[in-house]
């Protein structure tokens, strides 16, 4: 008869793991800086709480020596600035003509009249000057005013010896008067 013992080779009993020893090295060594890393997180959570919890101590002792009064007024006087900003914001700038005129105005021009009205937004002035040619560059300047939304000419007048008068009529755009020019 067969024997059906169940030994085992001694072959069989030894088995070989092939270079485990520096995988599990590896491994502990990953686990202890795992390890440290939590540790070390921990130990800075720990801290940034305690300067939280420092923080909202100081925050609540300065909350509580504010006066309730000031801070009405704080408030009170907000409003009042929010409520001049609305105001401003569609208040007219009708001075805004002068700065045009100054920015605008030929050096041998001379305007000896003039007569705004906010309502049509027309600007009419009479004025001199020496030649048709500095009067041509004078409206030639208003005409490439964007803020200028038509320029009108006429009353051509011999005013004096060499001196020629005229009159313009300007309208203006209709934001001009709420552009607030620096």
């Amino acid at each position: 008869m067969a024997d059906l013992s169940l030994k085992q080779s001694p072959s069989a009993t030894r088995m070989s793991y092939g270079g485990g020893f520096p995988f599990s090295m590896v491994s502990i060594v990953v686990f202890v800086v795992v390890l440290g890393a939590m540790g070390a997180l921990l130990v800075l959570n720990g801290r940034m709480s305690a300067q939280k919890e420092e923080l909202v101590a100081q925050n609540k002792i300065k909350e509580e020596s504010l006066r309730p009064e000031l801070i009405e007024q704080i408030i009170t006087l907000e409003d009042r600035i929010k409520g001049i900003r609305g105001l401003l914001s569609r208040h007219p700038y009708s001075s805004n003509i002068y700065r045009i005129l100054e920015a605008n105005t030929h050096p041998q021009v001379e305007f000896t009249s003039f007569s705004f009205s906010s309502g049509t937004l027309k600007v009419e002035m009479a004025g001199e000057t020496s030649s048709y040619r500095t009067l041509a560059r004078q409206i030639t300047f208003f005409e490439r005013d964007p803020q200028i939304e038509d320029v009108q000419f006429g009353g051509l007048s011999a005013t004096g010896p060499g001196v020629i008068g005229f009159r313009l009529t300007l309208t203006l755009r209709p934001t001009f008067l709420h552009i607030r020019q620096q």
